[in-house]
């Protein structure tokens, strides 16, 4: 669990749509047969792998050690598939003793404050009056479904040498997978997908419908058996905010209540701060600083990135930077508006904000009227993908890098988050060889990531949505799909095709907002 999970962990298994503990079934409730079925798929499956791990001799090169490495990857999903169904079973019977308790009236409530002798009088046993005398002195009830909860999330994590907020997380996401997120428990199970990936997937299923998660997983799961975890987190925040019943601008206007900034003191005299704000805020804050470091380069200046960051911001609001006379950094944002779907239903639209993702249409509005310029984006309205820019006012080569900007997001190695400002206009097929500069033959891929194709011996296939097929040096295959994309349904990758479109019409109200250029048609001589 990074820093991140510490402080913007807000699992909450009754935030799902499942039912309360004590009602749930669990492994060994579902019948002889059931139950057998149930015990191969979670319990021996795991061990038949281990099994051939077992067999195979030590690794004699490096192309059998990383296979070896992928099966080791395999195992310990279907463990933690396993892991999640005894959490939740195990949970499930806690609950069940607990409700048998609290129907046996062999407990009062912790307000009705009674004195020893009361208890005595009803025939408890000590323990019993003991129990009950320290649920009065703390104002709680022991049959209470959240003091159970805590008091079964402190046993587990004796039982499993873990941290409460650790199995907490744990027992919710475990909640998710075994009575809300079969198919993916499922995916898991089969060591198709990581953990991390189910947990994000569980995560994000907070809030919806049932039929909502169904159809999330139904979209996230084919990606996920090929993206790296970070890629699925996105996608599937992504899904998220479309699906939420709640329209996004409710849920943003009410979020900004809980704007803030926080610090804690760390060792050698450091301290940390961290801003919480609306992310339209933030990003604008983050690229004005970052545009103000790439803008004003120094060769003889030894400081690290991350000085230079630290010091534009500590210089800003401690000086008046610079020197006094006041802040002269620019506030650079840019986002991305699917017209077709604003169009279709202004209510459901959502807007990207590029180095966050979804924001409400109307947050992305005001920011489009305040903005000095306007740069047209064309995306496919199936796949999300950035097809095309405005090259009214660019030359070929600005418009290729807005392109890939917007298309890619980000470096397209897998699991590199290298922002585009960091990243350079890649060749798929080299330049020097013939290769041409063209949205067909580039993406965005970063310094340290080109040496590994140039140098290290990794290879690339270019697909025709964007996406690119990494092979690394020992026969390794990943998938890295463009941070445009929001669907990869009907995409056959093994085959190099992405789905047949259908036709649609453009009427000269969506035109308009594309800003395409009206010809009129020809007319017509009469015979």
């Amino acid at each position: 669990m990074g820093i991140r999970d510490i402080f913007e962990n807000d699992d909450d298994s009754h935030r799902l749509p499942i039912q309360a503990p004590g009602l749930r079934e669990t492994t060994g409730t579902t019948g002889t047969w059931c139950t057998a079925i149930q015990y191969q798929k979670y319990f021996a499956a795991p061990l038949e792998l281990l099994t051939e791990l077992n067999r195979q001799l030590p690794a004699q090169d490096l192309g059998e050690g990383l296979n070896q490495l992928a099966l080791l990857s395999r195992l310990r999903s279907m463990l933690d598939a396993t892991e999640a169904v005894l959490y939740a079973d195990t949970f499930e019977l806690f609950a069940r003793g607990t409700a048998l308790q609290s129907s046996a009236d062999n407990r009062i409530q912790a307000d009705d404050e009674p004195t020893p002798e009361e208890l005595e009088n009803q025939g408890l046993s000590p323990d019993d009056i003991l129990a009950n005398l320290s649920a009065g002195y703390y104002r709680v009830t022991p049959h209470d479904e959240e003091v159970s909860r805590s008091s079964f999330i402190a046993e587990a994590a004796i039982a499993m040498r873990d941290t409460e907020n650790h199995v907490s997380s744990k027992l919710t996401t475990a909640e998710g997978l075994r009575y809300l997120c079969t198919e993916t428990l499922n995916s898991l199970s089969a060591g198709e997908i990581t953990s991390q990936t189910a947990r994000e997937i569980v995560k994000n299923a907070q809030d919806l419908e049932v039929e909502d998660v169904h159809r999330m997983e139904e979209v996230l799961l084919p990606f996920a058996k090929q993206a790296t975890d970070s890629a699925v987190r996105q996608r599937a925040r992504r899904l998220h905010e479309k699906m939420h019943p709640k329209p996004i601008d409710e849920r943003h206007k009410d979020a900004k209540e809980s704007r803030n900034l926080r610090w804690w003191i760390e060792k050698d005299g450091m301290a940390v701060a961290q801003l919480r704000g609306p992310a339209e805020d933030i990003i604008s804050v983050v690229n004005t600083v970052e545009h103000h470091v790439v803008s004003n380069p120094d060769p003889e200046n030894s400081r690290t990135r991350g000085q230079l960051r630290y010091d534009t911001i500590r210089d800003a609001l401690l000086d008046g930077w610079p020197e006094g006379g006041g802040s002269t950094l620019k506030t650079k944002v840019a986002v991305t508006i699917p017209a077709v779907e604003m169009l279709a239903d202004p209510r459901k639209a959502l807007a990207d904000l590029e180095g966050y993702g979804p924001i409400p249409m109307g947050t992305a509005l005001k920011l489009a009227a305040d903005a000095p310029s306007m740069l047209r984006i064309l995306t496919d309205p199936w796949s999300g993908a950035v097809i095309d820019v405005d090259r009214k006012k660019y030359s070929p080569p600005q418009a290729l890098r807005d392109l890939l900007r917007f298309r890619d997001g980000q470096c397209q190695f897998p699991g590199c988050n290298r922002v585009p400002e960091r990243s350079e206009v890649e060749h798929i097929d080299d330049w020097a060889k013939g290769g041409g500069t063209n949205r067909t033959n580039t993406k965005l891929c970063c310094k340290r990531h080109q040496m590994f194709k140039h140098a290290l011996g990794w290879n690339y296939t270019y697909l025709p949505d964007g996406s690119v097929m990494w092979r690394t040096p020992h026969g390794q295959v990943c998938i890295e799909i463009p941070g445009s994309v929001t669907s990869v349904q009907n995409f056959d990758f093994n085959a190099d095709r992405t789905p047949q479109r259908l036709d649609i019409e453009l009427t000269d109200r969506v035109r308009r907002v594309l800003g395409y250029e009206f010809e009129e048609p020809p007319e017509v001589e009469a015979n």
